[in-house]
């Protein structure tokens, strides 16, 4: 997902009124919606971070990235005898998973401390879409990929999200309407990317999730007012009405795991506000987050864009994560021992 793009707010609202505005009401609302973007305690802050601009600059070097992915496929596994996933996707999976014969990624570092012998190989290309991996290239590295190997996890419709909402919807569009059309367009982009899969490998189990509530960081209240503005105008829900539609995401791979056996539900929502302390939040079997708020600014600082859990520090917002999803999926799905076990990374 996009990252790392920082401008001053009013350089924010000039490129994204150039995208969906066109009134003069439109831009002194927009403007003061991202002057009310404030931390806990009615702190005001400046939008530090321009998820566009972030986006843009990774798709631009996707052709680059893009030609990484034969050497990672075509480099044998050093655990073969052990189920090998596939993490296909954007920059969030980028971050989470990039493991290396330099280091472990956050997943294959929960993998192991939980005793979870497999073999790993990230695909994943910041800045992509589920459009760009349903189709052309994309999706031919992907089956390439899935064709040797028993589980694909997908992170993806992050970006999707942001596009979406800056061409279809902006001001003039109720956040309910923008989520369906989003949840519609997602879905179908969706289960092009699992039959594609299942078709070239019948066997392979996928799986995705929806990320955790995301953007409490300084300065990312800007984010989830750019994505739907109307949300934050007087009586329009706040937060609260955001995370609903935000969470149409989660919805989108639960439906796909409804309907087709060969996909797996998962889901780490909560992980951050309940590790963060939020009463209101809970990762049981009533799964569920703090509608009212974001995910704590400890784990989803600025200097990943908002969208990307942190990754400085043991208690790190991309730790909280990745131990959420390998203690509730993986470790059941794999049959993990709870020694830890070496890891085979690509």
């Amino acid at each position: 997902m996009a990252g790392h793009g920082r401008l001053g707010s009013s350089h924010l609202s000039k490129r994204i009124l150039g995208a969906q505005l066109a009134s003069i009401s439109d831009i002194f609302m927009l403007r003061l919606l991202l002057s009310a973007a404030v931390m806990p305690g009615g702190i005001a802050v400046p939008a530090l971070v321009d998820p566009l601009a972030s986006l843009a600059n990774e798709r631009a070097k996707m052709p680059e990235n893009l030609k990484k992915l034969d050497k990672v496929l075509e480099t044998p596994s050093d655990n073969a005898n052990a189920p090998q996933i596939l993490v296909v996707g954007d920059s969030w999976a980028d971050v989470v998973a990039s493991g290396s014969s330099a280091g472990l990624g956050f997943f294959q570092g929960k993998l192991k401390k939980h005793g979870c012998k497999a073999g790993v190989r990230s695909i994943a290309v910041p800045g992509t879409m589920a459009s760009d991996w349903s189709n052309g290239t994309y999706l031919e590295k992907l089956k390439q990929g899935a064709k040797t190997h028993d589980y694909v996890w997908i992170v993806l419709l992050g970006n999707d999200a942001l596009e979406f909402t800056q061409t279809h919807c902006g001001l003039h569009v109720a956040p309910e309407r923008c989520g369906d059309m989003l949840f519609a367009t997602a879905l179908a982009q969706m289960y092009k990317i699992v039959d594609a899969i299942h078709e070239v490998n019948p066997d392979a189990t996928v799986m995705g999730f929806g990320y955790d509530t995301m953007f409490g960081g300084l300065g990312c209240g800007a984010v989830t007012r750019i994505m739907f503005p109307r949300c934050y105008l007087p009586r329009g829900g706040g937060n609260a009405c955001f995370n609903k539609q935000f969470l149409r995401i989660q919805e989108v791979f639960d439906t796909v795991a409804a309907n087709r056996p060969f996909v797996k539900k998962a889901s780490i929502l909560g992980a951050t506000q309940v590790a963060g302390g939020d009463a209101k939040a809970s990762t049981a079997a009533d799964r569920h987050i703090d509608m009212d708020k974001m995910g704590p600014a400890k784990y989803w600082p600025d200097y990943l864009g908002c969208f990307h859990p942190g990754v400085l520090g043991e208690d790190c917002g991309a730790n909280v994560v990745m131990e959420e999803f390998v203690r509730t999926f993986w470790v059941d799905e794999l049959k993990c021992s709870g020694v830890e076990e070496s890891i085979a990374v690509v």
